[in-house]
Protein backbone atom coordinates (compact mmCIF):
# COMPACT_ATOMS: atom_id res chain seq x y z
CA UNK A 1 0.00 0.00 0.00
CA UNK A 2 1.40 3.84 -1.10
CA UNK A 3 1.27 6.10 2.12
CA UNK A 4 2.43 9.47 1.73
CA UNK A 5 4.14 11.74 4.15
CA UNK A 6 2.86 15.29 3.72
CA UNK A 7 5.42 18.61 4.23
CA UNK A 8 6.98 18.01 7.72
CA UNK A 9 9.82 18.55 9.80
CA UNK A 10 12.92 16.91 8.60
CA UNK A 11 12.80 14.70 11.78
CA UNK A 12 10.06 12.99 9.98
CA UNK A 13 12.36 11.38 7.86
CA UNK A 14 12.79 8.33 11.29
CA UNK A 15 9.65 7.80 10.64
CA UNK A 16 9.95 7.14 7.50
CA UNK A 17 13.60 4.65 7.84
CA UNK A 18 11.20 2.81 9.83
CA UNK A 19 8.85 1.72 7.56
CA UNK A 20 11.26 0.53 4.89
CA UNK A 21 10.79 -3.31 4.07
CA UNK A 22 6.98 -3.52 5.73
CA UNK A 23 3.85 -4.05 3.44
CA UNK A 24 4.00 -0.28 3.03
CA UNK A 25 5.33 1.44 0.06
CA UNK A 26 6.73 5.14 1.73
CA UNK A 27 6.33 8.45 -0.61
CA UNK A 28 6.68 11.81 1.07
CA UNK A 29 5.87 15.57 -0.37
CA UNK A 30 7.34 18.97 0.34
CA UNK A 31 8.05 21.94 -1.70
CA UNK A 32 11.79 21.97 -1.04
CA UNK A 33 13.54 19.44 -3.42
CA UNK A 34 16.43 18.89 -1.22
CA UNK A 35 14.49 18.23 1.86
CA UNK A 36 15.44 15.18 4.22
CA UNK A 37 12.41 13.77 4.31
CA UNK A 38 12.45 12.99 0.24
CA UNK A 39 15.69 11.84 0.83
CA UNK A 40 14.65 9.00 3.05
CA UNK A 41 11.69 8.08 0.71
CA UNK A 42 11.13 5.50 -1.90
CA UNK A 43 9.55 7.86 -3.90
CA UNK A 44 8.59 11.25 -3.85
CA UNK A 45 6.64 14.61 -5.60
CA UNK A 46 7.03 18.36 -5.09
CA UNK A 47 4.08 20.44 -3.02
CA UNK A 48 3.43 23.85 -4.58
CA UNK A 49 5.16 26.79 -2.73
CA UNK A 50 2.69 29.15 -0.60
CA UNK A 51 -0.24 27.29 -1.20
CA UNK A 52 -2.61 27.04 2.15
CA UNK A 53 -6.28 26.08 3.61
CA UNK A 54 -8.77 24.45 1.54
CA UNK A 55 -7.04 25.30 -1.96
CA UNK A 56 -4.04 23.04 -0.71
CA UNK A 57 -6.35 20.37 0.44
CA UNK A 58 -8.00 20.39 -2.83
CA UNK A 59 -4.40 19.98 -4.51
CA UNK A 60 -3.27 17.18 -2.05
CA UNK A 61 -6.52 14.74 -3.07
CA UNK A 62 -5.97 15.44 -6.24
CA UNK A 63 -2.26 14.49 -6.14
CA UNK A 64 -3.13 11.69 -3.66
CA UNK A 65 -5.52 10.10 -6.70
CA UNK A 66 -2.78 11.61 -9.42
CA UNK A 67 -0.16 8.89 -7.64
CA UNK A 68 -2.10 6.66 -6.58
CA UNK A 69 -1.96 6.60 -2.63
CA UNK A 70 -4.00 4.96 -0.41
CA UNK A 71 -2.87 6.81 3.10
CA UNK A 72 -2.07 9.77 3.98
CA UNK A 73 0.13 11.24 7.00
CA UNK A 74 -0.25 14.69 6.43
CA UNK A 75 2.33 16.93 8.25
CA UNK A 76 1.38 21.19 6.27
CA UNK A 77 -2.26 22.01 7.47
CA UNK A 78 -3.23 19.00 9.53
CA UNK A 79 -5.59 20.47 11.77
CA UNK A 80 -7.90 21.74 8.91
CA UNK A 81 -7.19 18.34 6.88
CA UNK A 82 -9.61 16.75 9.69
CA UNK A 83 -12.42 18.39 7.89
CA UNK A 84 -11.90 16.56 4.61
CA UNK A 85 -11.60 13.21 5.65
CA UNK A 86 -15.02 12.09 3.78
CA UNK A 87 -13.65 13.87 0.85
CA UNK A 88 -10.86 11.74 1.01
CA UNK A 89 -12.35 8.84 1.96
CA UNK A 90 -14.92 9.34 -1.07
CA UNK A 91 -11.70 8.22 -3.09
CA UNK A 92 -10.70 5.64 -1.72
CA UNK A 93 -8.02 7.15 0.67
CA UNK A 94 -7.73 6.87 4.51
CA UNK A 95 -6.53 10.60 5.66
CA UNK A 96 -4.84 9.75 9.07
CA UNK A 97 -5.41 12.83 11.37
CA UNK A 98 -4.96 12.72 14.89
CA UNK A 99 -7.79 14.52 16.28
CA UNK A 100 -11.26 16.89 14.78
CA UNK A 101 -10.09 20.40 13.63
CA UNK A 102 -11.34 21.69 16.90
CA UNK A 103 -9.63 19.47 19.27
CA UNK A 104 -6.01 20.12 17.38
CA UNK A 105 -6.47 23.50 17.67
CA UNK A 106 -7.80 23.54 21.56
CA UNK A 107 -4.60 21.31 22.27
CA UNK A 108 -2.33 23.89 20.74
CA UNK A 109 -3.91 27.10 22.09
CA UNK A 110 -1.92 25.70 25.45
CA UNK A 111 -3.80 28.62 27.42
CA UNK A 112 -7.31 27.40 26.21
CA UNK A 113 -5.80 23.80 27.13
CA UNK A 114 -4.63 24.34 30.44
CA UNK A 115 -8.38 26.05 31.41
CA UNK A 116 -9.73 22.93 30.19
CA UNK A 117 -7.36 20.21 31.47
CA UNK A 118 -8.54 17.69 34.06
CA UNK A 119 -6.08 17.77 37.23
CA UNK A 120 -7.08 14.34 38.37
CA UNK A 121 -4.85 12.61 35.37
CA UNK A 122 -1.76 15.31 35.87
CA UNK A 123 -1.46 18.44 38.59
CA UNK A 124 -0.20 21.74 36.69
CA UNK A 125 2.22 24.38 37.51
CA UNK A 126 0.67 27.48 38.60
CA UNK A 127 0.15 29.40 35.31
CA UNK A 128 -2.10 32.71 34.45
CA UNK A 129 -1.51 34.64 31.21
CA UNK A 130 -0.70 38.74 29.88
CA UNK A 131 -1.16 39.94 26.67
CA UNK A 132 0.30 43.89 27.60
CA UNK A 133 2.69 45.14 30.06
CA UNK A 134 0.63 46.10 32.46
CA UNK A 135 -1.27 42.27 32.70
CA UNK A 136 2.83 41.38 32.74
CA UNK A 137 3.35 43.25 35.97
CA UNK A 138 0.44 41.93 37.45
CA UNK A 139 0.92 38.13 36.87
CA UNK A 140 4.27 38.29 38.29
CA UNK A 141 2.89 40.26 41.42
CA UNK A 142 -0.14 37.15 41.27
CA UNK A 143 2.67 34.18 40.85
CA UNK A 144 5.99 35.67 43.02
CA UNK A 145 6.05 33.11 45.29
CA UNK A 146 10.05 33.08 47.47
CA UNK A 147 12.39 30.57 45.91
CA UNK A 148 10.07 30.18 42.44
CA UNK A 149 11.40 30.98 39.71
CA UNK A 150 8.94 32.17 36.89
CA UNK A 151 9.27 31.47 33.19
CA UNK A 152 7.09 32.83 29.98
CA UNK A 153 6.41 31.59 26.96
CA UNK A 154 3.79 32.20 23.94
CA UNK A 155 0.74 30.76 24.20
CA UNK A 156 0.63 29.20 20.78
CA UNK A 157 4.40 28.00 19.64
CA UNK A 158 6.30 24.64 18.88
CA UNK A 159 9.80 23.47 20.33
CA UNK A 160 10.82 26.12 22.61
CA UNK A 161 10.23 29.07 20.42
CA UNK A 162 9.60 32.15 23.16
CA UNK A 163 10.47 29.82 26.27
CA UNK A 164 12.47 32.00 28.86
CA UNK A 165 13.03 31.44 32.21
CA UNK A 166 13.17 34.92 33.83
CA UNK A 167 15.93 35.84 36.80
CA UNK A 168 15.70 38.64 39.15
CA UNK A 169 18.87 39.82 37.97
CA UNK A 170 21.16 39.26 35.14
CA UNK A 171 23.43 36.14 35.15
CA UNK A 172 26.95 36.99 34.13
CA UNK A 173 27.64 32.80 34.64
CA UNK A 174 24.69 31.72 32.93
CA UNK A 175 25.45 34.15 30.05
CA UNK A 176 29.20 32.67 29.77
CA UNK A 177 28.11 29.35 30.10
CA UNK A 178 25.68 29.67 27.13
CA UNK A 179 22.55 29.64 28.81
CA UNK A 180 19.67 30.30 26.08
CA UNK A 181 16.81 30.41 27.69
CA UNK A 182 17.07 32.83 30.40
CA UNK A 183 16.26 36.49 30.87
CA UNK A 184 15.96 39.38 33.24
CA UNK A 185 12.47 40.47 34.54
CA UNK A 186 14.09 44.19 33.69
CA UNK A 187 14.71 42.99 29.81
CA UNK A 188 11.39 40.92 29.61
CA UNK A 189 9.97 44.35 30.87
CA UNK A 190 11.77 46.38 28.16
CA UNK A 191 10.52 43.73 25.64
CA UNK A 192 7.51 43.75 26.39
CA UNK A 193 7.17 47.66 26.40
CA UNK A 194 8.87 48.17 22.98
CA UNK A 195 6.30 45.81 21.70
CA UNK A 196 3.08 47.33 23.26
CA UNK A 197 3.85 51.22 23.75
CA UNK A 198 0.46 51.72 24.37
CA UNK A 199 0.39 49.47 27.42
CA UNK A 200 -3.37 48.44 26.34
CA UNK A 201 -4.65 44.62 26.65
CA UNK A 202 -4.51 42.87 23.57
CA UNK A 203 -1.04 44.39 22.15
CA UNK A 204 0.81 40.91 23.02
CA UNK A 205 0.06 37.69 21.50
CA UNK A 206 -1.35 36.27 24.72
CA UNK A 207 1.39 34.46 26.42
CA UNK A 208 1.60 32.32 29.52
CA UNK A 209 3.34 33.13 32.66
CA UNK A 210 3.83 29.96 34.90
CA UNK A 211 5.97 28.88 38.09
CA UNK A 212 9.31 26.89 37.00
CA UNK A 213 9.30 23.88 37.92
CA UNK A 214 12.83 22.32 38.81
CA UNK A 215 12.68 18.68 38.77
CA UNK A 216 12.97 16.22 35.92
CA UNK A 217 11.67 16.90 32.58
CA UNK A 218 9.99 14.38 30.57
CA UNK A 219 8.64 13.65 27.15
CA UNK A 220 5.86 10.69 26.63
CA UNK A 221 5.76 9.68 22.71
CA UNK A 222 2.00 7.81 22.07
CA UNK A 223 0.39 6.04 19.38
CA UNK A 224 -3.34 5.86 19.60
CA UNK A 225 -6.48 4.51 17.16
CA UNK A 226 -9.69 6.13 17.79
CA UNK A 227 -9.04 6.94 21.60
CA UNK A 228 -6.92 3.55 22.03
CA UNK A 229 -3.55 3.74 23.32
CA UNK A 230 -1.35 1.20 21.46
CA UNK A 231 1.81 2.17 22.70
CA UNK A 232 3.59 5.01 25.23
CA UNK A 233 7.36 5.35 25.77
CA UNK A 234 8.25 7.64 28.57
CA UNK A 235 11.89 9.31 27.75
CA UNK A 236 13.41 11.45 30.84
CA UNK A 237 15.75 14.32 29.15
CA UNK A 238 18.67 15.29 30.94
CA UNK A 239 22.86 14.38 30.63
CA UNK A 240 23.88 12.94 28.04
CA UNK A 241 21.30 10.95 26.06
CA UNK A 242 17.65 10.15 27.33
CA UNK A 243 16.69 7.89 29.46
CA UNK A 244 13.83 5.36 28.63
CA UNK A 245 11.78 4.80 32.40
CA UNK A 246 9.03 2.32 33.49
CA UNK A 247 6.70 5.04 34.38
CA UNK A 248 3.02 3.47 35.56
CA UNK A 249 1.38 6.61 36.38
CA UNK A 250 2.43 8.44 33.00
CA UNK A 251 1.07 5.42 31.22
CA UNK A 252 -2.17 5.72 32.75
CA UNK A 253 -1.98 9.54 31.92
CA UNK A 254 -1.19 8.65 28.42
CA UNK A 255 -4.49 5.80 28.25
CA UNK A 256 -6.61 8.69 29.66
CA UNK A 257 -5.17 11.79 27.38
CA UNK A 258 -5.63 8.91 24.31
CA UNK A 259 -9.33 8.33 25.22
CA UNK A 260 -10.07 11.96 26.17
CA UNK A 261 -9.47 13.61 23.23
CA UNK A 262 -10.51 10.60 20.86
CA UNK A 263 -6.87 11.01 19.65
CA UNK A 264 -6.10 8.33 16.53
CA UNK A 265 -2.01 9.00 15.47
CA UNK A 266 1.53 9.58 16.92
CA UNK A 267 1.34 12.62 19.90
CA UNK A 268 3.30 13.73 22.16
CA UNK A 269 2.75 15.55 25.89
CA UNK A 270 5.73 17.19 28.23
CA UNK A 271 6.06 17.13 32.00
CA UNK A 272 8.41 18.43 34.31
CA UNK A 273 8.14 17.13 38.25
CA UNK A 274 7.08 19.58 40.93
CA UNK A 275 6.49 19.00 44.48
CA UNK A 276 3.30 17.34 46.12
CA UNK A 277 4.16 13.98 44.83
CA UNK A 278 3.16 11.24 47.58
CA UNK A 279 6.64 9.63 48.26
CA UNK A 280 10.38 10.97 48.53
CA UNK A 281 12.89 10.99 45.54
CA UNK A 282 16.20 10.17 45.63
CA UNK A 283 17.12 13.63 46.87
CA UNK A 284 14.46 13.12 49.81
CA UNK A 285 12.01 15.89 47.89
CA UNK A 286 8.68 14.69 47.04
CA UNK A 287 8.52 15.21 43.41
CA UNK A 288 5.46 14.29 41.16
CA UNK A 289 4.76 15.03 37.09
CA UNK A 290 3.09 18.08 36.25
CA UNK A 291 1.71 18.64 32.94
CA UNK A 292 2.94 21.16 30.67
CA UNK A 293 1.54 20.66 27.00
CA UNK A 294 0.32 18.02 24.46
CA UNK A 295 1.41 17.96 21.28
CA UNK A 296 -0.91 16.50 18.60
CA UNK A 297 1.78 15.47 16.25
CA UNK A 298 4.84 13.33 16.43
CA UNK A 299 7.59 14.91 18.65
CA UNK A 300 11.05 15.71 17.72
CA UNK A 301 12.41 13.05 20.01
CA UNK A 302 10.45 10.13 18.69
CA UNK A 303 13.40 8.81 17.65
CA UNK A 304 14.68 8.49 20.63
CA UNK A 305 11.17 6.49 21.65
CA UNK A 306 11.79 4.29 18.72
CA UNK A 307 15.24 3.41 19.79
CA UNK A 308 13.29 1.32 22.76
CA UNK A 309 11.71 -0.88 20.51
CA UNK A 310 8.57 0.61 19.08
CA UNK A 311 7.69 1.39 15.44
CA UNK A 312 5.10 3.98 15.97
CA UNK A 313 4.56 4.48 12.33
CA UNK A 314 4.24 0.88 11.19
CA UNK A 315 1.90 0.74 14.70
CA UNK A 316 -0.28 3.69 13.44
CA UNK A 317 -0.33 2.25 9.68
CA UNK A 318 -1.26 -1.16 10.96
CA UNK A 319 -4.47 0.09 13.36
CA UNK A 320 -5.69 2.25 10.24
CA UNK A 321 -5.83 -1.05 7.89
CA UNK A 322 -7.36 -3.34 10.57
CA UNK A 323 -4.17 -5.74 10.37
CA UNK A 324 -2.50 -4.89 13.83
CA UNK A 325 -2.33 -7.61 16.05
CA UNK A 326 -2.49 -5.68 19.30
CA UNK A 327 -1.15 -9.64 21.16
CA UNK A 328 2.04 -9.23 19.43
CA UNK A 329 3.11 -5.81 19.74
CA UNK A 330 6.52 -5.65 21.08
CA UNK A 331 6.97 -4.13 24.74
CA UNK A 332 8.49 -1.11 25.90
CA UNK A 333 12.24 -1.73 26.37
CA UNK A 334 12.63 0.54 29.73
CA UNK A 335 16.16 1.16 31.52
CA UNK A 336 17.45 2.12 27.98
CA UNK A 337 19.83 4.79 27.74
CA UNK A 338 19.60 6.48 24.58
CA UNK A 339 21.80 8.31 22.72
CA UNK A 340 22.28 9.92 18.56
CA UNK A 341 24.98 9.84 16.75
CA UNK A 342 24.34 12.28 13.66
CA UNK A 343 25.62 11.74 10.51
CA UNK A 344 25.86 13.38 7.16
CA UNK A 345 24.34 11.97 3.35
CA UNK A 346 25.27 13.41 0.52
CA UNK A 347 21.83 13.52 -1.51
CA UNK A 348 24.24 14.40 -4.56
CA UNK A 349 21.70 16.88 -6.07
CA UNK A 350 19.05 14.27 -6.31
CA UNK A 351 15.95 15.76 -7.79
CA UNK A 352 11.97 14.84 -6.56
CA UNK A 353 10.45 12.63 -8.80
CA UNK A 354 6.98 11.76 -9.97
Amino acid sequence: MNVLFTKNFSVTAAQLHALHGSRYSVWASHSDPGHGMLAAADHTFLEPRGLLGDDYAAWLLDACIQHGIQLVIPGKERELLASWQERFAAAGITLITPATEAVQRHLERKDEFLRGWDTDILPLPRWTTFDSLQSFDDAVAQLRVPGVRLCVKPARGIYASGFRVLMDTPDLKSFLGGELYQMSTAAARELFAQAAPQGTPGELPTMLLMHTLEGAERSVDCVAWQGELLRAVVRRKGGEGQQIEDRPDLLEAARQISARYNLSGIFNFQTKDGPDAPGPDTQGRNRRANMLEINARASGGLRYSMAAGVNFPLLLLDAATGVLDRATIPPVQTGLRVAEDKVARVIRGQEATA
